[in-house]
Formats: structure tokens, sequence, C-alpha cells
């Protein structure tokens, strides 16, 4: 079958990658709609059936599903059509949405998280549009809103009819296959004072004395989340990361507002970490604090998720790299959080993050995927498909 396989090679693939990046699609920002249009348009020539469904008021996720003339199993491949906004200009020596190619790799926002995986998919949906009178079963393609947010397109695609038995979703793991992901609880607390000029500060209650305390309790609250390891994942992390509060610098502040980055391992969720934070604040909190305080959590929370690394998914991905790159992918656990969780844990799908690009690449200057690994990607999941869904 790999005997026509023009649709996997890296020249059709570079090409399909090189539309989507010169797409922006930041989130905040542009959003996905321009990436709807180019999505649809390439889809389009394939016998894909397709739908665009309203994932949020005004933002758009792209369904797709293509049918294989015997009943079989539904392999759902994932990924999101948004990226996080460019920040910094001045650090790129590449244009941001050039989709310059050097040395072997595709440089540009979104290159490698993650429209090298939307490439890997649409490639697919060409080859595999060639072999229907031998597939038995569907391959679901997830094109989705908001994953950089923790928006819920690739919900809404799932409560839609998109759903299926296996999932893989094309975030960057340089080939290796991750059972295991990260969740994100992105906790904000509020300390509450009462502002009042600076020069009477005595006669206000000042909430930015009470970030000593609070931060030395993050601290020690870090310290014991390290004492527990995941076998793929390590330990949590718990990390500020943010602090903003105050209007004129001569004036005491009404309230400061410190941002946490609380990563998840699985048996933690985004509900309990709130509680547990809050608790250790109020216990911590010195007789002598006036400081009101409100923990609660920001836009993006991710749960973490995990499936038995003896699952099918798995060992069909396994056999694939084996096939492919000569030695089985190892598996690990993802570092960030993705929409994994909601195949996982909202559609109780075995599914797991694969795909190509080099997740220390994302989310900065000059991100960039390497071309040969987008195209060895397809192959292996090409041959995954085969041996889950072709018959002869």
């Amino acid at each position: 079958m790999k005997s026509n396989s023009k649709y996997l090679n890296q020249e059709f693939i570079s090409k399909i990658l090189i539309k989507l990046v010169q797409t922006p699609s930041e989130n905040p920002g542009s959003y996905e709609e321009n990436m709807v249009h180019a999505i649809k348009k390439l889809l389009e020539e394939t016998p894909v059936e397709m739908k665009v469904i309203e994932s949020m008021p005004g933002r758009y996720s792209i369904g797709a599903i293509l049918k294989g003339n015997r009943i079989g199993p539904r392999l759902i491949l994932n990924g999101h059509m948004d990226t996080v906004p460019v920040d910094d200009f001045d650090e790129w020596t590449k244009k941001p949405f050039g989709a310059d190619i050097l040395n072997g790799f595709l440089y540009g926002r979104g290159a490698c998280d993650m429209k090298a995986g939307l490439a890997v998919q649409i490639s697919l949906a060409y080859h595999f549009s060639q072999y229907l009178n031998c597939l038995n079963g569907e391959l679901v393609f997830h094109f989705a809103a908001g994953e950089e947010r923790a928006e819920p397109g690739t919900l809404s695609l799932l409560k839609s009819g998109f759903g299926g038995d296996f999932g893989i979703v094309t975030e960057p793991t340089d080939l290796k296959i991750a059972t295991a992901t990260r969740g994100l609880a992105p906790i904000h607390i509020r300390l509450m004072g009462k502002s009042i000029h600076a020069s009477r500060s005595h006669l206000g209650i000042n909430p930015a004395w009470d970030l000593s305390w609070v931060l030395t309790t993050l601290e020690n609250y870090k310290t014991d989340l390290e004492k527990y390891k995941h076998p793929l994942l390590g330990s949590g992390s718990c990390t500020p990361t943010m602090v903003q509060g105050g209007v004129v610098p001569n004036a005491v502040s009404d309230f400061v507002d410190l941002y946490v980055d609380r990563r998840l391992i699985p048996g933690e969720t985004v509900e309990g970490e709130i509680k547990k934070i809050s608790k250790r604040l109020m216990e911590a909190k010195p007789s002598s604090s006036k400081v009101k305080i409100k923990v609660d959590a920001a836009y993006n929370r991710f749960e973490p998720a995990e499936i038995s690394n003896d699952a099918i998914i798995v060992g069909l991905l396994k056999t694939s790299t084996k096939n492919i790159l000569g030695s089985p992918s190892k598996i690990y656990g993802a570092p960030y959080s993705s929409d994994v969780r909601n195949l996982v844990n909202d559609a109780g799908i075995d599914a797991v993050n694969f795909g190509p690009g080099n997740v220390e690449e994302c989310h900065c200057a000059d991100e960039r995927v390497e071309l040969k690994k987008v195209s060895e990607c397809s192959l292996i999941i090409s041959d995954l498909i085969e041996k889950l869904m072709i018959k002869i």
C-alpha cells in the first residue's frame, strides 16, 4: 500500500504545513476563522464528510469523517487549530508567519504546536481516500478551536458525534508515545486589603506585605508535592508566575493578584487543588493579618489524563514505530496539558499524545519543526491504520 504514498512524503506534507503556518490563528488574537477556511479548502479535495461546529460564539471547529465500506473501529485523529500569540517580534530571526525552511526545519508560529500534527492528519485523509474499498471502519478527524486556553473545541466535536474507539492527539511528542499527560490548575489567589494614600499607609490594609507568607506557604507546598512521584510524569509542580495589583505607585492597593501554575499528575484535580491551597493559606495566615483571601482558578483548566500502557492503541503504535523507525518508540509522560483529557476523561476513549516536534521548541521565538519527523509521523500512523482497519 505504501508503494503509492505520494501523500505521505515530505514534499506533499511540507506544502500543507506551509499553508497552515502562513495562516495566523493566535489565541487570543486572530483566532481560528482563517484556519477553518484553509482546512476546509484542503479537505474538500477528499471524500470526507465534513461539518463545521460552533464551539463557542463566533468560534468554530471542524469535524470530518472518512468512511470505509465495511463496519470496523473508529479512530480519532485530534489536533487544535489555535496557537499562542507571537510574543516579541524582535526575538525572532525568521518571520513568524513566513514558514521559512532551513536545514530541514520549517519555522513559524504554530509550526510545532501543532500545525505539523494537523498537516499529518490532512495527509492521511488524502492517502486513505484511495483505499475506501478496503477500509474497515471510519477515520475521524478533529480540527479543534481553543485548546491553548482550555476552551471546548474538542469537547464540542465529541458532543456532535465525532467520537470513536481509539484516539491519537497529534501534539508534539518527538514521536514518543504519551500514555499519561499532566493537568493544569491555573490558581488565582487574590489578597484583598484597603486602599489609601501611601503617606497614610498605616490607616489602610496593604495586601502587598502578605505576599511574603503566602509565597512561603506555596514554597512549602511545592516541597511536599515533590515527595510524590508518578512513574511517567514525576511530581506535580507549583510555580508562582505573575503578581498584579495597584493603580498608582503612591497609593496602597485594594488588592494583589498572585497567579500560580499548578501542574497536576493523575489522581489530582483542579477543584481539589483550589480547596487544598485555600486550606493551606488559611491555616498559615498570621493572626495579625487583616487581608481577606480568595482562591479560584483562571481560564485554562486541564485535568490530567492517563491510560494503561497495555492499551490496544499503545501496542499498535509501538509496532508501527518499530516498522517505520526500526525500534519501538518510548512510552513517556507528556509534561504539558492537552485535549487528550477530553477524549480520555470525558468520552472514555483510550487515547494518547503522539506527534512530530519537540515541545522545547514550542511557545518560543523561532518555533520550528523538523520536516523529516513530520513525514515519519504520517508513515507511522498510516502503518497503524493499515494494521487496525485495512482488510484486502
